[in-house]
């Protein structure tokens, strides 16, 4: 089994072995703005240490068999996107047609006694 090295802010240098030690990618939409990082609870003080990863780190861990935890960007956030972007001022002109609007109002009211 592979022993990871890694460096606690309290203990400094320690050994871990890949099941004690997390990988998380959070995707981005742009895939060099994606979020690594790994983390471990130091086995001699249990304190959470969680450091950035660049993809070197990331193919070095997952290489001494850590478990890669992928969070993935909504389908939503890749699709493309016509016009200007909602603002401040938009979603205040919607309020005010809402409360203008008390049929609309009603049918979004929950359904009572369900």
């Amino acid at each position: 089994m592979a022993t990871i090295k890694a460096t606690c802010p309290v203990c400094g240098d320690v050994d871990l072995t890949p099941r004690q030690v997390r990988v998380r990618v959070i995707e981005a939409v742009v895939d060099d703005l994606a979020r690594r990082t790994y983390a471990f609870n130091c086995p001699e003080c249990q304190l959470l240490v969680e450091k950035p990863a660049d993809l070197e780190v990331v193919r070095l861990l997952t290489s001494a068999g850590v478990q890669v935890s992928l969070v993935p960007v909504p389908a939503e956030a890749r699709e493309a996107h016509a016009g200007a972007a909602l603002d401040y001022d938009d979603l205040l002109d919607f309020a005010l047609w809402l409360d203008g609007h008390d049929a609309l109002a009603a049918l979004m009211e929950p359904v009572r006694g369900v």
